[in-house]
């Protein structure tokens, strides 16, 4: 293993070098993108993202741009370099730069809530009967306040929910790929980067495959939307469902068809979801992140900012990663760190990352141009442009040794910390975000805080990949292929059917802080054996 490490610290560690993204934001030049992919080798770099960005000033996905993703196709082979393709016109994927939503079917749907006369135009309109609300098909006698919920349709965002928006996108961008350079696919084109794939995150999402999904079990999904705006017990079932189905058809309907696109085509998937941070934020673009994991090659996180806050993010990565045997683990990071962030602290941010489980870095940003826009994209830059490029591949060979260390040691963790995002379906409002949910996300990252200052390490268990990947063996918890002797479930009052019964056969230590009421959303008499920390 020494003999190996030394050998391998002297080579070039491609896989674990970085692969920024590269902006393309302005008119280009095949001659001068070459150009700069020698400046990227000269670095340290072991590969890029072709990023279209704001600033492109030729035809997204024309003959000018296929022929320059050519041309860098050609230099990355030259110099044994990854090329990756960012799948999308700006951000986030799954529009073809504007092209999907000129059906409008394909448009993303969301939901309002107001409160006043009986509205017959509402998608669903209930009124108040004690603690409960039930649907009006008209107006009632001797009722003057009516729950009215709206649905509307987004001009701007695509129901990627919709197995057929997916399939079209895929049309449209990946499968243009692969017609032109199928001969470099799982070569110098390594794969695609997916970027922030959202339900509608400005308002309550809604979507029709949820609809169906709901109907298939005979279920009228109108039935219960008030839930979705009003705190109440009797709305937790139907919360849990229906955030839980929203979660598995943006898993099932977009990633994982992605996923096997290009497991088909010889290539990989990487990128990541919308806000992993926090959360209350998981709640904007898919209602869990961690259940995506299974159907990345490289799963990612996104890290933007100066402040490392909680490790969460990472964690969650790290510990999907290692349950699912997935070797490589990619941060998007740096972005928005400002034109006066110091190496020093750049460094001290890709290693709060790295030991949590990271351990491939994407710098954010490498600007073709400085022109216009380029100036003030989220910097930092990492090219020439910047201060100190002179030294940005001592950089770059520093996180490529740190990110080999990582990737071929095995984390191995006794402790498992249950994720408590389906507890967050129970609360969560849009309108109210984080105050909806305070409670449970401030006790969180409490529990985060003491866990790091005692030094004790973990994986998180999220319930989505335990139901697939789960089992008992004894005292012990297995994950996929890690397992655990504890078990910590955090204050959440809900857990999933097939979760507790796991959980029932479960002999090794089990700590329990909060205070479990519900199976599903429902109120239940739940008895486990339990160790008190």
């Amino acid at each position: 293993m020494k003999q190996k490490l030394r050998t391998t610290l002297n080579g070039e560690m491609k896989e674990y070098r970085s692969i920024p993204f590269w902006s393309w934001n302005n008119r280009l030049d095949e001659e001068e993108l070459c150009r700069q992919i020698e400046d990227m080798k000269s670095a340290g770099i072991g590969g890029f993202i072709m990023h279209a960005r704001t600033g492109l000033k030729e035809e997204y996905l024309g003959e000018k741009w296929f022929s320059c993703i050519g041309a860098c196709l050609k230099k990355a082979k030259e110099l044994g370099m990854e090329a990756w393709i960012y799948d999308e016109n700006g951000w986030p994927s799954g529009f073809v730069g504007g092209k999907l939503l000129e059906n409008e079917s394909f448009r993303a749907r969301f939901l309002e809530y107001a409160v006043g006369n009986y509205d017959p135009s509402a998608f669903a309109v209930f009124v108040r009967e004690g603690e409960d609300f039930v649907r009006a098909e008209g107006e009632r006698k001797g009722v003057s306040e009516y729950h009215n919920v709206y649905l509307r349709v987004s001009p701007a965002n695509t129901d990627i929910l919709n197995p057929a928006v997916t399939e079209a996108f895929i049309e449209e961008t990946h499968e243009k790929y692969y017609a032109r350079f199928k001969d470099s696919f799982g070569k110098e084109l390594a794969g695609f980067f997916t970027d922030e794939p959202q339900y509608y995150r400005w308002g309550t999402p809604y979507a029709p495959a949820a609809e169906a999904a709901f109907a298939e079990s005979g279920e009228d999904i109108r039935d219960g939307l008030i839930w979705l705006f009003v705190q109440g017990e009797k709305g937790y079932a139907f919360r849990e469902k229906y955030y839980g189905t929203l979660n598995r058809l943006y898993v099932e309907n977009f990633y994982k068809k992605l996923y096997d696109w290009c497991e088909g085509h010889g290539c990989k998937l990487t990128g990541h979801s919308v806000e992993e941070s926090v959360l209350y934020g998981q709640m904007w673009g898919g209602g869990a992140v961690m259940p995506t994991y299974a159907y990345e090659h490289i799963s990612g996180i996104d890290w933007l900012g100066r402040d490392c806050g909680t490790e969460l993010a990472p964690r969650q990565v790290g510990s999907a990663a290692a349950q699912l045997g997935k070797k490589y683990v990619l941060t998007e990071t740096f972005g928005c760190s400002g034109y006066d962030v110091t190496p020093r602290e750049l460094k001290s941010i890709g290693e709060y990352q790295y030991f949590n489980g990271v351990n491939r870095m994407c710098q954010h940003l490498y600007p073709y141009s400085m022109a216009g826009r380029g100036k003030t994209d989220h910097p930092p830059v990492f090219s020439p442009q910047g201060n100190w490029f002179e030294g940005f591949k001592a950089f770059n060979d520093y996180f490529a040794r740190l990110g080999y260390i990582v990737g071929e040691t095995e984390d191995v963790c006794d402790i498992a910390v249950l994720h408590p995002m389906r507890d967050i379906w129970l609360g969560y409002t849009r309108a109210e975000d984080y105050e909806s949910v305070k409670r449970t996300e401030d006790a969180f990252n409490d529990l985060l805080l003491r866990l790091r200052r005692k030094g004790v390490l973990y994986h998180f268990v999220d319930e989505s990949i335990l139901r697939g990947q789960g089992s008992v063996d004894g005292s012990f918890l297995r994950v996929g292929k890690r397992r655990y002797s504890t078990l910590l479930i955090p204050q959440m009052r809900t857990l999933a059917a097939e979760t507790y019964a796991l959980l029932k056969k479960f002999t090794g230590r089990l700590c329990i802080l909060g205070d479990l009421k519900y199976i599903d959303g429902r109120r239940a008499e739940i008895s486990l054996r339990t160790n008190t920390p």
